[in-house]
């Protein structure tokens, strides 16, 4: 692991947060359909894919504070680009950032296999659910409710910020665009 940014890491976390950010407002037209097709649900089916920017970030750089940095520039990125969301995006990109950053401190940022992603994906979805819990307004529902909405989200979650962010690693240290960490 790395104490501080380099150059080429301060440019990787630009071009995840530009891409990501064009992915977050693609999705809002997929998010909208299935939002009348599947109420709440929608929601918590597509969290993974709006989380990747931040596990992705730090799998890739591996210096603390990656995943905060790249899930926030990622927000940011999409605000700009006119998403659905605004500003709150911002808010949200902290919330899902410090959640995928945990489960990396968690481990003191020494594992970088499988129990640091999946960590992450539990601290990113229950810091997020948590939060998510009053602001969308979930404390409302009746408990199984609750609780099939938060799986719906750790399934998501894992899906896309493990299972895809392993993937997108092995595929870019097979194609040698990443030096060997």
């Amino acid at each position: 692991m790395k104490k501080k940014f380099q150059l080429q890491d301060v440019i990787l976390l630009a071009i995840i947060a530009i891409v990501f950010g064009a992915i977050f407002v693609g999705t809002d037209y997929l998010y909208n359909f299935l939002t009348m097709a599947i109420g709440p649900f929608a929601n918590e089916a597509l969290f993974g894919l709006w989380i990747m920017a931040g596990p992705l970030s730090i799998y890739l750089v591996r210096v603390p504070g990656a995943a905060i940095i790249g899930e926030v520039l990622g927000a940011a990125a999409e605000v700009i680009f006119g998403g659905t969301f605004g500003a709150s995006a911002l808010i949200s990109g902290i919330v899902q950032g410090i959640g995928s950053e945990l489960g990396f401190t968690l481990l003191r940022y020494k594992n970088w296999g499988w129990p640091a992603l999946t960590t992450s994906a539990i601290t990113t979805t229950v810091v997020s659910f948590g939060y998510e819990l009053f602001r969308l307004g979930y404390v409302h529902y009746h408990l199984p409710m609750i609780l099939a909405l938060f799986s719906v989200r750790l399934i998501s979650v894992f899906l896309f910020g493990a299972v895809c962010v392993q993937a997108i690693f092995k595929m870019l240290s097979r194609s040698k665009v990443l030096k060997q960490v």
